[in-house]
């Protein structure tokens, strides 16, 4: 492949486009004969593009438009309209003159907030308590049947390649002193075992590029640092990755898949430059993918993993990349010293400063006494669910009836205690979340 030549999206992904955006639209007899060539070109899939009117949907489409009618619009308009149909922009993912118009905003709402591949993670699912009030279980089920029949009426006689990893059981860091990359001594001793997961995005079309992460155990869970991005020859551009676990479904013998419950890469862009030789990481052609860090609740250690994306082509040299996390800005960082620091040393000197190798690869304090590098307050930054706070790692770890598989606990008695943690933590969050 030609640098800066995008390779052709899956079918998945430019059906689903079409699906979003035509259905509502008259179409002219030239964009009618546009869409038949594409659809040719595609495979020869039929029924999939509706026209004018409902006679032109496919059952499927009726269905998935009578989901919206009957089940999530109501929920909509009762919980999310008042602040996410208005003119801004940056949340107006509700915006329209009409009930189907609406939709049609929903749906290609950038960054997405419906995930057609993966209806459990969709945005509107998974933000909990913010502004607005969560959705209960029962809104929560209505709003999940319509997406999952847009889901029905997306797919709808697509067979095509789909824009995922092949499936693979991640190598596991499991040393008692362990080193990203160290893969020396992983016998019986296993002092030195922590090996650098590859995943290559050949089979995607961009031959040389690929993924690289350290997987560790977490109990029933996988904790997932060094999370990189590299580019090929080619570049690379890619759109909100996925990751699900693959588990064994009630059928035996067979495997579902089970989406990162909070979707926390969604919004993430990445636009890498061409790299001829090996990437040098971080650097133009190598990023973290977010802060680089995510602990996957309910993915089992020792089951296979994918990696979806909504898009992944060859580098866009005509598109400049997004700007990076503005996490720990001035007023965060800021808190953060006044708010954090303080409560966290213990964490630092016990664990987290180097005493315990496995410790500071999840979260590195060894620079929480710098008043100016903001890299520590990023790293506790990682360990924060800006959609659920209460279900932050930073916050369920030292806490005796969260996490289970971290060893150290607060209390009532303890110095700080867990009341004053979880309180200087939260001022700091709330801070950084705005």
């Amino acid at each position: 492949m030609k640098a800066n030549m995008k390779p052709l999206q899956s079918r998945r992904a430019m059906l689903d486009t079409l699906m979003r955006h035509l259905d509502m639209v008259r179409l002219s007899a030239g964009v009618t004969a546009t869409i038949a060539t594409l659809t040719l070109v595609l495979g020869g899939c039929t029924g999939l593009i509706g026209g004018n009117g409902d006679g032109n949907l496919t059952p499927e489409q009726l269905a998935a438009r009578a989901k919206w009618t009957s089940s999530a619009l109501p929920v909509f308009k009762t919980n999310c309209v008042s602040c996410h149909a208005g003119s801004d922009p940056a949340t107006a993912f509700l915006q329209g003159t009409t009930d189907l118009g609406m939709r049609e905003t929903l749906l290609g709402f950038d960054p997405q907030v419906v995930n057609l591949e993966a209806a459990e993670s969709s945005r509107v699912l998974t933000k909990g308590s913010h502004a607005g009030p969560a959705l209960d279980a029962t809104q929560t089920s209505a709003v999940l049947v319509w997406i999952q029949a847009e889901k029905d009426a997306a797919m709808k006689g697509n067979t095509g390649p789909q824009l995922e990893t092949a499936k693979f059981t991640p190598k596991l860091c499991t040393g008692t002193a362990p080193v990203p990359g160290d893969a020396s001594d992983c016998g019986a001793a296993n002092i030195k075992c922590c090996p650098i997961n590859n995943v290559p995005l050949d089979d995607l079309g961009l031959v040389g590029a690929e993924i690289d992460f350290v997987a560790q155990p977490l109990s029933d869970d996988l904790y997932v640092t060094d999370l990189y991005l590299k580019a090929s020859t080619d570049g690379v551009y890619l759109e909100h990755p996925l990751f699900s676990s693959w588990d064994a479904d009630t059928t035996p013998g067979t495997l579902a898949p089970i989406p990162d419950k909070i979707d926390r890469f969604f919004s993430v862009k990445l636009n890498l430059a061409q790299s001829p030789t090996a990437p040098t990481c971080p650097g133009p052609s190598c990023s973290l993918i977010a802060n680089g860090a995510a602990a996957f609740v309910g993915f089992r250690p020792n089951r296979q993993i994918s990696i979806s994306f909504k898009m992944l082509e060859a580098f866009h040299p005509d598109t400049m990349p997004p700007p990076a996390p503005t996490g720990c800005g001035t007023a965060g960082f800021a808190s953060f010293l006044t708010n954090v620091k303080p409560v966290i040393t213990t964490c630092q000197t016990q664990c987290h400063g180097g005493t315990n190798q496995g410790a500071k690869n999840a979260m590195d304090l060894s620079g929480l006494a710098s008043a100016t590098d903001n890299n520590t307050c990023l790293q506790v930054r990682a360990h924060v669910n800006f959609q659920t706070v209460g279900q932050s790692g930073v916050l369920l770890a030292p806490d005796p009836a969260g996490d289970a598989a971290h060893p150290f606990k607060l209390s009532a008695a303890s110095t700080p205690t867990l009341a004053n943690f979880q309180t200087a933590l939260n001022t700091w969050i709330t801070v950084e979340g705005m």
